[in-house]
C-alpha cells in the first residue's frame, strides 16, 4: 500500500494542478456551450496542446526513447486525476493509443502511426464493443479473415469516441469460426480504407458524442495485423483493462472538484440567518463525500501502483472502476442538492458534471458486469 505518493509524483500533481486552475477552469465560462477541448476554437486548442508539449506530457503513457512522457501507470491516473478537475480542455492530454502500438507493433507501423501520433499530428481511435458486445469483449462478432485479396473484416462496432476524426482505428476482431477468447485479433484500418464507413453519429448526454462503425467485406493488407495472429486476448488484455484505472481516476478529479464547490458554498450560502455548513445534514453530506473519495483514492492509487510494478491487477482494476464510478454519482448529487437551484443551472458546472458521471457506470464494463467479474474471480 502507497500511503504517500513519491515527491516527483507530488511535483507532477502540482504541476498539472496549476495548469488545470490556470488554463482549463477559465474556459469553463469562456466556452459554457463547449464542453471538451475538441469543440474548442482550433487556435485555443492549438495553444494549449502547445503548452502541454512543453509540460513533457504530450503521449505521457508513451515510452520515452517513443517520444512520449514515459509515465507510470500511477503518475498517469495523478494526470488524469487533476485534468478532470474541470470540465474544459480535458481532451489536449488525450490517449494516443500509442501504448498499445509501441507494445505489439512492428517497426513499420510504429513509423507509420505511432511516431506521428505522438507528435501530435494526427489521432487514432479504438474500436472494441458492438451491439451485443459491450462489458463481454469475448463475444465480439466482427470477423476477419484471408482471402486471396488480402484481409477481409466484415461486422460493425458501435460507440466509438473521436472515430469521425481518426485518422486510424485499432479494431478488436476474430478469426472467423473462433468462439470467445480464442481468435481474437488487434487490426489497425486506416480511414480510408475500402470497405469501411462512419456512420451515425450517436448522441451522448456528456456531450462526447460516439458513431457507428462499418466494415462491409473491408479490405486490409497483411501488414495491418497488429501482434500475434490470433492472440490479441493474451497479447493486448493489459490494454483492454487499463482504461478502467483511468476512468477511475477520471471520477476522482471530478468528485474532488464538486466537494471542492460544496464546501464553499455551504460557507458563503446562508438559510434562516446561518450558513448552510451550520447545519448537520449538510455537514454530514460533506463528511460522507469526503470519506468515500479519500477510500477510493487510496483503491485506485493501489491499483495503479501494483499495475506499474507489473502485477496483473484486472479484479483490482475492476473494484476500482466500480468503486470509484459509484462514489463520484454520489458526490455530484451531494453537490447538487446543497446548491439547490444553482447546482440544477449552468451557471456552476455542477449539471454538467452530473451529465459526465452517469455514462462512467456504463462504458468500459457495466457495474453489474464488473461485480459479477469480481465474484467469479473470487470463488475460483
Amino acid at each position: 500500500m502507497l500511503y504517500k505518493l513519491p515527491e516527483e509524483t507530488l511535483i507532477l500533481q502540482d504541476t498539472v494542478k496549476r495548469f488545470v486552475d490556470n488554463e482549463l477552469i477559465p474556459l469553463e465560462r469562456k466556452f459554457p456551450e463547449r464542453p471538451n477541448s475538441y469543440e474548442l476554437p482550433e487556435d485555443v486548442f492549438l495553444e494549449l496542446t502547445a503548452k502541454v508539449h512543453e509540460m513533457g506530457l504530450t503521449a505521457r503513457e508513451t515510452p520515452e526513447d517513443a517520444g512520449g512522457a514515459g509515465l507510470g501507470t500511477l503518475d498517469n491516473c495523478i494526470v488524469t486525476e487533476q485534468v478532470h478537475r474541470s470540465t474544459a480542455g480535458c481532451s489536449v492530454f488525450s490517449a494516443t493509443f500509442a501504448s498499445m502500438l509501441y507494445e505489439l507493433g512492428t517497426e513499420e507501423q510504429k513509423e507509420r502511426y505511432l511516431v506521428p501520433s505522438v507528435k501530435g499530428e494526427f489521432h487514432g481511435a479504438s474500436a472494441f464493443s458492438e451491439p451485443g458486445a459491450g462489458g463481454d469483449l469475448a463475444g465480439i462478432q466482427t470477423t476477419i479473415e484471408k482471402t486471396d485479396d488480402g484481409w477481409v473484416i466484415n461486422g460493425n462496432k458501435c460507440w466509438i469516441f473521436k472515430a469521425k476524426t481518426a485518422r486510424f482505428i485499432l479494431v478488436l476482431t476474430r478469426l472467423k469460426g473462433t468462439e470467445r477468447h480464442d481468435g481474437l485479433q488487434w487490426v489497425i484500418v486506416d480511414s480510408d480504407a475500402p470497405g469501411f464507413k462512419v456512420g451515425r453519429e450517436q448522441k451522448m448526454i456528456h456531450g462526447q458524442n460516439t458513431y457507428e462503425l462499418f466494415f462491409d467485406n473491408c479490405i486490409v493488407d497483411e501488414k495491418q495485423l497488429l501482434g500475434k495472429q490470433g492472440q490479441a486476448w493474451s497479447s493486448g488484455t493489459d490494454y483492454l483493462f487499463s482504461g478502467r484505472i483511468q476512468i477511475a481516476a477520471r471520477a476522482l478529479g471530478i468528485a474532488d472538484r464538486c466537494l471542492e464547490m460544496a464546501k464553499e458554498y455551504a460557507k458563503i450560502r446562508h438559510t434562516f440567518g446561518k450558513p448552510l455548513s451550520s447545519r448537520q445534514a449538510i455537514q454530514w453530506m460533506i463528511a460522507d463525500s469526503a470519506l468515500e473519495l479519500h477510500s477510493c483514492r487510496l483503491l485506485v492509487y493501489d491499483t495503479a501502483l501494483r499495475a506499474q510494478e507489473g502485477e496483473k491487477v484486472y479484479t483490482e482494476t475492476a473494484m476500482a472502476k466500480l468503486s470509484a464510478t459509484e462514489m463520484v454519482a454520489k458526490v455530484v448529487d451531494r453537490a447538487m442538492q446543497i446548491h439547490g437551484a444553482a447546482g440544477l443551472s449552468d451557471e456552476s458546472i455542477l449539471e454538467r458534471c452530473y451529465r459526465d458521471v452517469r455514462p462512467m457506470r456504463i462504458y468500459e464494463g457495466t457495474s453489474e458486469a464488473l461485480r459479477s467479474m469480481i465474484a467469479r474471480d473470487l470463488l475460483k
